[in-house]
């Protein structure tokens, strides 16, 4: 008796929950399918947010430890014309301020980029040739405070200061035909506009894990660039490392506050320095998305049309209940707990096979080294992408898949309840 639907009158919802999850049992085919599709769609998402938010990790570590540290310091008016590589919008009195950010403990390293034009001629090269690349002068000593070029040097050795020197990357070197020990030559202007001729020797080659920085960037000591190019102690910028787990969750304020009286700089945090980038990744996130809803749609159409084939094969013994005076809304409360409960089945499944696929990605990765030979992409990653732990996308992606498999039940439930229940009943 414990088992009727009513008491007094009065309905009983545990005994329709019980009824639901029954009848997974006694559609085991249908449950097992449903589920496995679901199980199948939540893995596959949670596994491409893992590579997705990966993806953004290792661009944004790359920008930082080869390209613009943590933060920046630069002549106001400077970053707007940074494409130019202006050498009349400078950070004057670099020592002054290196010295106030040191006494604070904040780790600071100054740089003079500039535009130049590569030379190499045959012998010991296999030809002539000449092509524009991006050289930096760094502070050999304290370069390694805020970027790892010095931990990246493959062949050869790192830069010493005060001599005629220079290391490139791997990929460049490769192209060129270039050995260490190899001479080259660098024409370029001076901060007073007037050409100049640099003659280096190679010393080092460094292979990176961003692409960018070997392809197109060459370094060479600070005080070089500095007599080369007439620069009188100052400098295009002074990069910063700061305290956080993510470059992108670095904050510059304290820097700021620093450094406020002093006219004619500006401190630039991660996200203004890389806001090209991100443009980038906004637009690869967008287009993600709309793949990741057209999955959900599919999903939830098929998740639907299995509830709809299992409404109509049950649709004398929804008569039968409706004519024993079961109510609409407790059928549809049954079917919703039945298609919850196969979405609960599938979203565990569907995490198991996810964190399997997250802790593949992130302890192995993806190798797209031979579908990247030969493509020039601004992307800063080496060809292995990562993928990354979050826990709640996990668990928000499984609940979400539970409450869509609910949902969706009640639309093929609310159609058959529209029917007549002697037309319920004449169904076989």
């Amino acid at each position: 008796m414990s088992a009727r639907p009513y008491r007094n009158g009065r309905t009983r919802p545990g005994f329709f929950l019980a009824l639901a999850f029954k009848n997974l049992g006694r559609h085991r085919r249908r449950t097992v399918i449903t589920a496995g599709a679901i199980a199948v769609g939540v893995a596959v998402f949670i596994w491409m947010f893992s590579i997705l938010q990966g993806f953004e990790a290792e661009n944004d570590r790359n920008m930082s430890r080869y390209e613009s540290g943590d933060a920046a310091i630069m002549a106001t008016g400077y970053w707007e014309e940074r494409d130019t590589f202006p050498l009349d919008l400078l950070v004057e009195d670099a020592d002054a301020i290196l010295s106030t950010l040191d006494a604070e403990g904040v780790a600071a390293t100054p740089r003079i980029a500039f535009r130049g034009d590569l030379i190499v001629r045959y012998d010991p090269f296999p030809e002539d040739g000449s092509l524009q690349r991006t050289f930096y002068g760094i502070d050999v000593e304290h370069d390694s405070r805020v970027f790892a070029i010095s931990e990246a040097i493959e062949e050869g050795r790192f830069l010493e200061p005060g001599n005629d020197e220079v290391i490139i990357g791997r990929w460049l070197a490769d192209r060129l035909g270039a050995e260490v020990g190899y001479p080259i030559s660098v024409t370029t202007r001076t901060r007073d506009g007037f050409h100049q001729l640099m003659d280096l020797q190679i010393v080092g080659i460094f292979n990176t894990s961003n692409p960018y920085v070997n392809r197109t960037q060459a370094y060479l000591p600070i005080d070089v660039a500095d007599d080369y190019l007439e620069m009188r102690g100052a400098v295009t910028g002074i990069y910063l490392s700061l305290p956080g787990t993510q470059p992108a969750d670095t904050d510059p304020q304290p820097v700021r506050e620093l450094l406020a009286e002093i006219d004619g700089i500006e401190v630039l945090g991660f996200d203004r320095l890389n806001e090209e980038f991100a443009e980038v990744m906004e637009m690869e996130n967008a287009g993600t998305a709309i793949i990741l809803f057209l999955l959900g749609i599919i999903a939830v159409v098929g998740i639907s049309n299995t509830m709809l084939m299992s409404v109509l094969e049950r649709e004398n013994e929804i008569g039968m209940m409706r004519a024993l005076g079961v109510r609409n809304s407790e059928i549809r409360w049954m079917f919703m707990f039945e298609a919850a409960g196969i979405g609960v089945i599938g979203a565990i499944g569907g995490l198991v096979l996810g964190v399997l696929l997250v802790w593949h990605a992130v302890a192995i990765g993806i190798d797209y080294g031979v579908l990247m030979e030969g493509i020039e992409m601004d992307f800063r990653f080496d060809g292995v992408l990562y993928g990354v732990w979050h826990v709640a996308s996990m668990i928000i992606t499984a609940v979400f898949a539970v409450v869509i498999a609910g949902v969706v039940a009640l639309v093929p439930t609310r159609r058959m309840l529209r029917r007549r229940i002697t037309d319920s009943l004449r169904h076989s």
